[in-house]
């Protein structure tokens, strides 16, 4: 399929040289185009774009892959024809030699001097211009597109759900931030709350360990005493007894409770 369209277009260019050779100085001046050559760059446009759709639908659109220009051309054709539908291009009710799916038709020469050529096709659904750019020594394709023609309601449509999808994103994503400051914000009082309930505890605990054992030692060292003094008190007695009475058994008596002058 490539062979036959890179063909096509040899000859195709080989007539328009022919063509270009033929029109005068002024003509290439004014920078208009000569009858042939704007009815020769038609045919080759229309000619191309029914290949394209052959190489379509055939699913023998990667043969092309090595020829930037035509597979880009194929692509674009391929997503514009999911919204125009079918294409006829066998129907010719005025036997012009040009299909009827072919309506408008243009010729400018942009500022490289590239010949653009538009011609608008009518699919079942709706209508796209199918644009072939060629240089201006008709060497080769330099560009080719198709762009759908949609109506002003669906222009507004399109237009109002990208608005719509635009801002209904930004929205999301300022509400979704907002989310995450105040979840951290929660999460940073939270923090600093157990923080201080932590040091709060800390400082209630040494508190309370430096003023327990000031008071607690006493009891034991008033006990201790106690046992020291009865023990001597116990001793003096028994051995007093034991001189003063003889006959009777030192350890015949037992202290039971001591009590100092001045308590009760």
């Amino acid at each position: 399929m490539r062979k036959k369209l890179t063909g096509f277009f040899a000859v195709f260019a080989c007539l328009l040289i022919l063509t270009a050779c033929s029109s005068t100085a002024s003509d290439n001046q004014s920078q208009e185009i000569p009858a042939e050559t704007q009815s020769l760059l038609y045919s080759n446009t229309e000619a191309t774009a029914q290949q394209m759709d052959a190489i379509v639908e055939a699913g023998r659109m990667e043969e092309q892959a090595d020829y930037a220009v035509i597979y880009s051309g194929l692509q674009s054709w391929e997503t514009a024809k999911e919204e125009i539908g079918t294409v006829d291009f066998s129907t010719d009710a005025d036997g012009n030699g040009s299909a009827d799916c072919f309506t408008d038709k243009s010729i400018t020469i942009d500022d490289d001097g590239n010949y653009v050529v538009t011609v608008t096709v009518a699919g079942a659904q709706k209508t796209a211009d199918f644009i072939a750019s060629y240089n201006k020594d008709l060497s080769d394709y330099a560009h080719i597109v198709t762009n759908v023609n949609y109506s002003f309601g669906e222009l507004m449509q399109q237009a109002g759900l990208n608005t719509l999808l635009g801002m209904g994103t930004t929205f999301f994503i300022l509400i979704l931030l907002s989310l995450i400051i105040a979840g951290f914000g929660k999460l940073f009082v939270s923090l600093d709350k157990r923080k201080a309930e932590k040091d709060a505890a800390e400082r209630k605990a040494a508190a309370a360990s430096q003023s327990a054992p000031a008071a607690a030692p006493a009891p034991v060292a008033a006990q201790s005493d106690d046992g020291a003094l009865i023990a001597v008190i116990a001793a003096a007695v028994s051995a007093y007894r034991e001189q003063a009475e003889p006959t009777v058994a030192p350890d015949g008596f037992v202290v039971r409770k001591i009590r100092r002058i001045g308590r009760k």
